[in-house]
């Protein structure tokens, strides 16, 4: 039996509450069919109802559930009782009803009646074991049924925990995890069918083991929160911002229902929470979605809980020397030793929250997995945290923490001591992890199969080129990758020049160009600091070269003998969708923050950004059209700095192509794009003619500013926002010629280098600059 017999188009989500809704969604983003049903409703003209509303909610949801706004239409609605045989089609049924055994079992029979043979069923509970859920079912249904707890919100949070049971087919569970890391975009680990599975058994463990911390008064849990956040490889949003967002009713329901399930666990009475946070729940301080937890908002200002008075307070900044000694520190690690072993005050708190937390890891195995690598993946993906706590084991060093933990009488787990008597130290060397089962380092597995990451790149063989700024690498098969290396991947004038220079390089040895690297974001656009320092030395030939020089290297990109593929992700801004634009495709990750944001700092895109939207513009005209309406659309993406909230938006703004492609999992975003590459490639792939583009001249041009004038006068924009938008109106219309005409792609280049020569000699620009660059915000001057 192979796994070939199993595929899925078309889900049916079972329960429209906030989770199901948002499956659903996220389902929809993935481009797959999805019906949601959940109960009928009492009103008599609206069976529906329940789901209707589940969806009209979902939809206003920020961040939004929907990678567009109108995806929402493409769930079909149904209820329990009118529509219940709609799943005779669904090839995987994902029940997140309410969390009630008998109720879940319930709908199992139910949906056992129903179901064909292949389909898969799964259930999202958070806390019910699985193996339970099914245990009345005939053993085709339990072979075909697991666990799929998603993390909230399902769209943007990497981890989904895959839990199958003694009776699950290894072939459902094998296809089940490719198709929810392919398809769905996920990290998937697997999990044992023990309470809470991976994530939140060690999450809820840390933050309840942090508490009494605050509530005994030790430390203010802005204080806290400092301490557990970054500057020690946990997450942005650290130990009780992270329980605000989930909401204090859920980790207080986790762990009620975790403590009675567990009666073994050494540590179980952590999870009997303090009655202090039990009172802020029962007064409904619940987190963000009551407007009020550990913190609150007041007048633009977050305040914070003070646990004595249940009063918000403002907020008061940790002083201590150690801490100034830490920030120096930039490897998170390091960091980490240097303030663990610290002594003192802030140094002994973090002894003892680390010492719990990687005893508490070390002993969950083999209890919840058979791999320290899951609980760390499942920590990272599902709580954001940077660092797992078998990182932290290493960090921290095996040796130094057994020789503490015996000075302090506390028991070795078992795991540690098989470790340290086979000579092993350390949970991960040279891209191996430490495998209790086979005793061994075993290769660390990719995080998707068949990925490619740069630095795997990096390990097999030494770049083709390499400076400070960028990285070429090959990649196998004919194909290069560009990467960019410069902090916050902005596009300086060596990263530029390097990837002009690496067109012939690319020529002469290869068949195609993927751009794209490992970081958060894929381009932050150009280097302001540059610009702003050569304009301030009155360097301007500097400035007219670093223009030109973009300009000519994106449009180089387009008239390369070879197919270049342009891969981004996250935030794509400025200069960088000028590289995207000018590729001959586009591979992008379903998030992609993907916009011109120039004006934003009284500059126009020149890198032919404005030049590109105006062709794709024209591109749209059929038969005898106005051109009008399909310019102003450019315009207003320009001028208003429009930034895509998904990849489907950056289609509808015009930065990729129906063409492009859209992939859901970030880790097979490279893999894909070089085989789009090999695609062109295998297609006998020829550079585009250069062709003319048609412009209205001062027809487009009085629109536009007619446009302006009205924004203006309703103050909607400022009097140097209305300069900088004119100056934009003048290269999309063309000038100001007198007629309708078409013209060569280097006039409208030529206009737009001329335009951002103009912003970069007003001081009104450079004032932005400085601004965006001191604040990190746009000034409105």
């Amino acid at each position: 039996m192979s796994t070939k017999k199993y595929s899925i188009r078309k889900v049916a989500v079972l329960g429209s509450g906030v989770m199901g809704s948002q499956i659903a969604a996220h389902c929809v983003n993935a481009g797959l069919d999805v019906v949601l049903l959940d109960l009928k409703s009492d009103d008599p003209n609206r069976p529906n109802k329940t789901v209707e509303e589940s969806l009209q909610k979902a939809s206003k949801m920020k961040p939004a559930p929907f990678g567009k706004p109108d995806f929402a239409q493409r769930i079909e609605v149904g209820n329990f009782e009118d529509d219940f045989d709609k799943l005779k089609e669904a090839d995987w049924i994902c029940e997140v009803i309410i969390e009630k055994m008998d109720i879940k079992k319930e709908m199992m029979s139910r949906i056992e009646k129903i179901r064909k043979p292949e389909t898969i069923v799964s259930s999202n509970t958070s806390g019910l074991p699985i193996s339970e859920i099914s245990e009345d079912c005939s053993d085709d249904f339990k072979a075909h049924f697991l666990g799929t707890h998603f993390f909230n919100p399902p769209r943007y949070m990497k981890l989904l925990e895959v839990i199958p049971t003694a009776t699950t087919s290894e072939d459902v569970t094998e296809f089940m995890h490719r198709f929810c890391e392919k398809t769905l975009g996920k990290g998937v680990v697997i999990c044992k069918d023990t309470p809470n599975f991976i994530a939140n058994r060690i999450g809820i463990f840390s933050i309840a083991n942090i508490m009494p911390y605050f509530f005994d008064g030790d430390f203010r849990a802005e204080d806290i929160d400092l301490l557990t956040g970054t500057l020690t490889g946990y997450s942005k949003a650290a130990t009780f911002r992270t329980a605000d967002m989930a909401g204090l009713d859920v980790t207080n329901h986790v762990a009620k229902n975790l403590y009675p399930s567990i009666p073994d666990d050494e540590m179980r009475e952590t999870f009997n929470l303090p009655k202090e946070f039990e009172k802020m729940v029962e007064e409904g301080m619940i987190g963000n979605k009551a407007g009020k937890g550990f913190y609150t908002k007041q007048d633009g200002e977050y305040l914070v809980i003070n646990p004595e008075t249940y009063e918000y307070e403002s907020q008061q900044q940790l002083e201590d020397p150690i801490l100034d000694e830490a920030k120096k520190i930039k490897d998170t690690a390091e960091r980490l030793k240097f303030l663990v072993f610290s002594g003192e005050k802030i140094g002994d708190f973090l002894w003892n929250v680390h010492r719990d937390l990687l005893l508490y890891a070390a002993n969950r195995i083999p209890e919840i997995t058979d791999s320290p690598l899951s609980i760390d993946r499942a920590m990272q993906w599902g709580f954001n945290w940077e660092m797992g706590p078998f990182e932290r084991w290493d960090a921290l060093g095996l040796n130094n923490m057994v020789e503490r933990l015996e000075k302090e009488g506390a028991e070795i787990p078992e795991l540690i001591s098989e470790m340290m008597d086979a000579g092993i130290s350390s949970f991960y060397e040279d891209g191996k992890v430490y495998d209790p089962q086979s005793k061994s380092m075993v290769d660390i597995p990719p995080e998707a199969k068949g990925e490619v990451k740069v630095h795997h790149l990096r390990k097999q063989k030494s770049p083709v080129m390499e400076n400070k700024s960028v990285s070429l690498h090959d990649m196998g098969d004919g194909v290069a990758l560009f990467e960019f290396h410069t902090p916050n991947s902005t596009l300086g004038s060596e990263l530029v020049q390097s990837l002009y220079n690496s067109l012939d390089t690319v020529k002469d040895q290869f068949d195609a160009l993927v751009i794209s690297h490992d970081a958060d974001n894929f381009a932050f656009g150009a280097n302001l600091k540059e610009a702003l320092v050569a304009k301030q030395n009155n360097d301007w030939d500097s400035v007219v070269e670093a223009v030109e020089n973009f300009q000519k290297t994106a449009v180089a990109l387009r008239y390369a003998p070879f197919p270049v593929v342009a891969a981004p992700f996250g935030k794509t801004l400025g200069g960088g969708v000028e590289f995207c634009l000018y590729s001959d495709k586009v591979v992008a990750h379903h998030e992609l923050y993907m916009g011109l944001v120039e004006v934003g700092v009284g500059l126009i895109p020149a890198g032919g950004g404005t030049t590109e939207l105006l062709r794709r513009a024209m591109e749209k005209l059929e038969g005898d059209a106005d051109p009008l309406p399909f310019i102003r659309e450019a315009f207003k993406t320009i001028g208003m700095a429009k930034v895509s909230e998904s990849a489907h938006l950056a289609r509808e703004l015009g930065y990729m192509r129906d063409s492009d492609t859209i992939v859901m999992n970030r880790d097979l975003l490279i893999k894909r794009a070089k085989e789009e590459a090999l695609n062109l490639v295998h297609a006998g792939y020829h550079s585009p003619a250069e062709t003319p583009i048609k412009v209205l001249g001062k027809t487009a041009l009085a629109a536009m500013k007619l446009m302006l004038h009205v924004m203006h006068e309703g103050k909607y924009i400022t009097e140097y926002d209305k300069v900088v938008a004119e100056r934009v109106a003048y290269v999309l219309a063309g000038g100001d010629l007198s007629e309708a005409q078409e013209v060569p792609e280097s006039y409208l280049l030529k206009l737009e280098r001329e335009a951002i020569l103009e912003c970069l000699q007003d001081d009104r620009t450079l004032a932005r600059m400085e601004h965006m660059l001191k604040k990190g915000k746009p000034l409105r001057n």
